[in-house]
Protein backbone atom coordinates (compact mmCIF):
# COMPACT_ATOMS: atom_id res chain seq x y z
CA UNK A 1 0.00 0.00 0.00
CA UNK A 2 1.40 3.39 -0.96
CA UNK A 3 0.25 5.52 1.96
CA UNK A 4 0.51 9.30 1.60
CA UNK A 5 2.21 11.00 4.55
CA UNK A 6 2.26 14.73 5.26
CA UNK A 7 5.03 15.95 7.56
CA UNK A 8 4.41 19.36 9.09
CA UNK A 9 7.49 21.11 10.43
CA UNK A 10 6.57 23.63 13.10
CA UNK A 11 9.97 25.01 13.96
CA UNK A 12 10.83 28.48 12.70
CA UNK A 13 14.32 27.07 11.96
CA UNK A 14 14.87 24.82 8.95
CA UNK A 15 17.71 22.92 10.62
CA UNK A 16 16.09 22.51 14.03
CA UNK A 17 16.34 19.42 16.17
CA UNK A 18 12.64 18.61 15.65
CA UNK A 19 13.18 18.94 11.88
CA UNK A 20 16.15 16.56 12.02
CA UNK A 21 13.98 13.92 13.70
CA UNK A 22 11.10 14.55 11.29
CA UNK A 23 13.39 14.11 8.30
CA UNK A 24 14.57 10.76 9.69
CA UNK A 25 10.94 9.67 10.02
CA UNK A 26 10.17 10.90 6.50
CA UNK A 27 13.13 9.01 5.01
CA UNK A 28 12.05 5.82 6.78
CA UNK A 29 8.48 6.25 5.51
CA UNK A 30 9.68 6.75 1.94
CA UNK A 31 11.93 3.70 2.25
CA UNK A 32 8.84 1.75 3.39
CA UNK A 33 7.09 2.79 0.15
CA UNK A 34 5.08 5.83 1.20
CA UNK A 35 4.80 9.06 -0.71
CA UNK A 36 5.90 11.86 1.60
CA UNK A 37 5.34 15.60 1.43
CA UNK A 38 7.11 17.92 3.83
CA UNK A 39 5.55 21.28 4.67
CA UNK A 40 7.50 23.90 6.61
CA UNK A 41 4.80 25.93 8.35
CA UNK A 42 7.02 28.94 9.11
CA UNK A 43 7.45 29.52 5.37
CA UNK A 44 3.72 29.83 4.79
CA UNK A 45 1.33 32.74 5.08
CA UNK A 46 -1.12 31.43 7.68
CA UNK A 47 -3.61 33.66 9.43
CA UNK A 48 -5.30 32.87 12.73
CA UNK A 49 -8.84 31.54 12.72
CA UNK A 50 -11.37 34.37 12.63
CA UNK A 51 -14.10 32.37 14.42
CA UNK A 52 -16.47 33.73 11.78
CA UNK A 53 -18.23 30.36 11.24
CA UNK A 54 -18.21 30.88 7.45
CA UNK A 55 -16.62 27.45 7.03
CA UNK A 56 -19.79 25.90 8.42
CA UNK A 57 -21.71 27.32 5.44
CA UNK A 58 -19.00 26.82 2.81
CA UNK A 59 -18.22 23.19 3.65
CA UNK A 60 -15.45 21.15 5.25
CA UNK A 61 -12.00 22.56 4.66
CA UNK A 62 -13.38 25.72 3.06
CA UNK A 63 -12.36 28.97 4.70
CA UNK A 64 -13.00 32.54 3.58
CA UNK A 65 -9.42 33.55 4.27
CA UNK A 66 -7.13 33.87 1.28
CA UNK A 67 -3.93 32.43 2.70
CA UNK A 68 -1.83 29.30 2.30
CA UNK A 69 -4.29 27.09 4.18
CA UNK A 70 -6.24 26.99 0.88
CA UNK A 71 -3.57 24.63 -0.48
CA UNK A 72 -3.21 22.65 2.75
CA UNK A 73 -6.88 21.81 3.35
CA UNK A 74 -7.18 19.42 0.37
CA UNK A 75 -3.86 17.81 1.28
CA UNK A 76 -5.08 17.17 4.82
CA UNK A 77 -8.23 15.59 3.44
CA UNK A 78 -6.30 13.23 1.16
CA UNK A 79 -3.40 12.16 3.37
CA UNK A 80 -3.69 8.86 5.21
CA UNK A 81 -1.09 9.90 7.79
CA UNK A 82 0.45 13.05 9.26
CA UNK A 83 3.43 13.86 11.42
CA UNK A 84 3.57 17.05 13.44
CA UNK A 85 7.10 18.03 14.50
CA UNK A 86 8.07 21.07 16.54
CA UNK A 87 10.02 22.39 19.49
CA UNK A 88 8.29 22.97 22.80
CA UNK A 89 8.07 26.68 23.57
CA UNK A 90 6.68 27.97 26.83
CA UNK A 91 5.67 24.54 28.06
CA UNK A 92 3.43 23.42 25.21
CA UNK A 93 2.73 23.68 21.46
CA UNK A 94 4.66 26.39 19.68
CA UNK A 95 2.91 29.20 17.80
CA UNK A 96 3.32 27.80 14.28
CA UNK A 97 1.72 24.46 15.15
CA UNK A 98 -1.01 25.96 17.34
CA UNK A 99 -2.10 28.44 14.66
CA UNK A 100 -2.11 25.63 12.08
CA UNK A 101 -4.23 23.34 14.25
CA UNK A 102 -6.65 26.15 15.11
CA UNK A 103 -7.37 26.46 11.39
CA UNK A 104 -8.57 22.84 11.34
CA UNK A 105 -11.80 24.26 12.72
CA UNK A 106 -12.83 24.60 9.06
CA UNK A 107 -13.34 20.81 8.98
CA UNK A 108 -15.93 20.90 11.77
CA UNK A 109 -18.91 21.17 9.46
CA UNK A 110 -18.73 17.44 8.79
CA UNK A 111 -17.62 16.57 12.32
CA UNK A 112 -13.97 16.42 11.24
CA UNK A 113 -14.57 13.35 9.09
CA UNK A 114 -11.28 13.75 7.20
CA UNK A 115 -9.37 12.99 10.40
CA UNK A 116 -11.28 9.82 11.28
CA UNK A 117 -8.89 6.86 11.34
CA UNK A 118 -5.97 8.98 10.10
CA UNK A 119 -2.59 7.85 11.46
CA UNK A 120 -0.70 10.52 13.41
CA UNK A 121 2.87 10.85 14.64
CA UNK A 122 4.18 13.47 17.04
CA UNK A 123 7.80 14.66 17.28
CA UNK A 124 8.86 17.11 19.98
CA UNK A 125 12.17 18.56 21.11
CA UNK A 126 12.83 20.75 24.12
CA UNK A 127 15.79 22.36 25.85
CA UNK A 128 15.07 21.18 29.37
CA UNK A 129 16.21 17.86 30.77
CA UNK A 130 13.00 15.90 30.37
CA UNK A 131 9.49 15.86 28.97
CA UNK A 132 7.94 16.93 32.30
CA UNK A 133 10.05 19.92 33.32
CA UNK A 134 10.16 21.13 29.71
CA UNK A 135 6.39 21.23 29.44
CA UNK A 136 6.53 18.73 26.60
CA UNK A 137 4.09 16.62 28.58
CA UNK A 138 1.53 19.42 28.13
CA UNK A 139 1.92 19.26 24.35
CA UNK A 140 1.66 15.46 24.39
CA UNK A 141 -1.49 15.64 26.50
CA UNK A 142 -2.99 18.26 24.18
CA UNK A 143 -2.33 15.98 21.22
CA UNK A 144 -3.96 13.06 23.00
CA UNK A 145 -7.08 15.17 23.55
CA UNK A 146 -7.08 16.65 20.03
CA UNK A 147 -6.71 13.38 18.18
CA UNK A 148 -9.04 11.47 20.46
CA UNK A 149 -11.69 14.10 19.68
CA UNK A 150 -10.94 13.91 15.95
CA UNK A 151 -11.03 10.10 15.88
CA UNK A 152 -7.44 9.84 14.64
CA UNK A 153 -4.91 7.34 15.93
CA UNK A 154 -1.61 8.50 17.39
CA UNK A 155 0.72 5.69 16.37
CA UNK A 156 3.82 7.13 18.01
CA UNK A 157 5.38 10.00 19.88
CA UNK A 158 9.07 10.83 19.72
CA UNK A 159 10.48 13.43 22.06
CA UNK A 160 13.99 14.40 23.01
CA UNK A 161 15.98 16.92 24.99
CA UNK A 162 18.18 18.92 22.64
CA UNK A 163 19.00 22.59 23.01
CA UNK A 164 22.07 23.11 20.84
CA UNK A 165 21.76 23.19 17.06
CA UNK A 166 21.98 19.64 15.68
CA UNK A 167 22.39 18.12 19.14
CA UNK A 168 19.69 15.52 18.56
CA UNK A 169 21.92 13.85 15.94
CA UNK A 170 24.01 12.61 18.87
CA UNK A 171 21.01 10.97 20.55
CA UNK A 172 20.92 7.50 18.99
CA UNK A 173 17.75 6.55 20.86
CA UNK A 174 15.77 9.56 19.56
CA UNK A 175 17.08 9.06 16.01
CA UNK A 176 16.11 5.38 16.07
CA UNK A 177 12.66 6.19 17.49
CA UNK A 178 12.10 8.68 14.64
CA UNK A 179 12.98 5.98 12.12
CA UNK A 180 10.60 3.53 13.81
CA UNK A 181 7.84 6.16 13.74
CA UNK A 182 8.34 6.70 10.02
CA UNK A 183 8.08 2.97 9.38
CA UNK A 184 5.10 2.43 11.68
CA UNK A 185 2.98 5.33 10.49
CA UNK A 186 2.86 3.97 6.94
CA UNK A 187 2.57 0.26 7.74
Amino acid sequence: MNRHLLVFLGSPRKDSNSTILAMEAAKAAEKAGASVEIIHLAELNLNPCLACESCRDKGPGECIQEDDMKEIYPKLKEAEAIILAHPVYWFSLNAQIKLFIDRWYAFGGDDYACFKDKKVGIILTYADRDVFTSGGVNALRAYQDIFNYLGAEIVGMVYASASEKGEVKHDPYAMEEAIKLGQKIVS
